[in-house]
């Protein structure tokens, strides 16, 4: 899960509208909101309110942007409510999150008003084919990183990194692995027991197949001896119809691609992450860059048509991409983020059409 809070920032750039005179083009962080002419100029303090987050809708209607939210189910309601935060286009132009000035609020940059709003991280809602007994976490199977917003920590990535731009699909987080020789599978966090009392298999252990076990076998006779503690750890995206709503045109089933590989807690190199899913047949994340890296690729890749399938394979309405994931071809530590260098950036358009 990201770090997104709603945070003081200051404006680095008002440019003009290109096709609305009564808007400016805001620059925050590593982002823009359209706002109303005139709103801010270079210097100007104001709280960012940013996508993936939920504002009450008291809240909402008090600072008057009710209207500009989609609905969702704020943490303890039980209906749902204008109050989840995304983005859209202005004009054909994006609008990510929004920014207000507030004069009745000491604020310096950098204060964090989260609580101030009553915020909360969005979390989508569970699939009944998601849901499962939980198995007890009895041994160290590692999670995923958290992977942080690009706007807020972009000057981490310096031109000229080599890196991995990698389509990030919209599905459920899926961990497999070998710990201490068994078998095991989960979420994001949480692991999961292979049948539940019905003796249904969780979706979780799907991707638990005989290619999958022959790569954490191949992998673990080849790289357990450096690592720290016996756990071989495959992360990797389940999707489809029945997952999440975008299909990707898998309808029916649902579809799998690694995008990780991690050993004893260390992750591998994307090199060897190719490697050995290329050897053993088990699809990665599409990959739609690889090489040095410079800022106009954000808004060349973040943006466009999926490249896990052909349009006319898809049913949902939205064809497009969720978004970026951006990591280093070897990997870094990164200090600020208090774990490895990976960066995230979402497309507006896929905000938008997120109902």
């Amino acid at each position: 899960m990201s770090d997104t809070p709603f945070e003081c920032v200051r404006v680095t750039a008002v440019h003009d509208h290109p096709k609305a005179d009564r808007l400016d083009i805001v620059k925050i962080l590593g982002t823009q909101v359209c706002e109303q002419k005139g709103a801010f100029q270079v210097g100007d303090l104001g709280v960012y309110f940013p996508p993936d987050m939920m504002i009450p809708e008291d809240v909402a209607e008090t600072l008057g942007v009710a209207n500009y939210l989609k609905h969702a189910v704020f943490p303890g309601h039980l209906t749902k409510s204008r109050c989840r935060i995304g983005a859209i286009r202005l004009r054909q132009i994006p609008s990510v999150g929004f920014l207000i000035k507030f004069d009745d609020l000491e604020m310096q940059e950098g204060d964090d008003f989260t609580s101030h709003f009553g915020g909360e991280k969005y979390q989508p809602p569970m699939n009944h084919m998601m849901s499962g007994d939980m198995r007890a976490d009895t041994t160290y199977f590692p999670i995923y990183t958290n992977i942080q917003h690009y706007y807020k920590y972009g000057a981490r990535l310096t031109p000229g990194l080599p890196v991995r731009i990698t389509e990030k699909i919209h599905g459920t987080n899926s961990r497999v692995g070998l710990v201490d020789g068994e078998a095991m599978a989960g979420t994001h966090r949480t692991n999961r027991k292979e049948f539940n009392l019905r003796e249904q298999r969780s979706l979780y252990w799907g991707p638990m197949t005989t290619p999958m076990m022959a790569m954490l076998s191949a992998i673990h006779g080849e790289r357990i001896q450096d690592a720290a503690f016996d756990s071989v750890t495959v992360y990797g995206e389940i999707f489809g119809s029945k997952v999440q709503p975008m299909d990707y045109g898998v309808n029916g089933t649902v579809g799998y691609r690694v995008f990780d590989i991690s050993v004893g807690g260390e992750y591998l190199d994307w090199k060897d992450v190719k490697r050995f899913c290329l050897y053993h047949g088990i699809p990665t994340v599409p990959l739609l860059y690889e090489g040095p890296f410079r800022l106009e690729l954000l808004d060349e890749l973040m943006n466009g048509p999926t490249a896990v399938c052909g349009e006319g394979d898809i049913k949902s309405s939205f064809k497009g991409r969720e978004g970026i994931v951006i990591t280093p071809l070897e990997e870094q530590y990164a200090e600020e983020l208090q774990g490895r260098l990976i960066l995230k950036a979402v497309s507006p358009d896929y905000y938008a059409a997120m109902k």
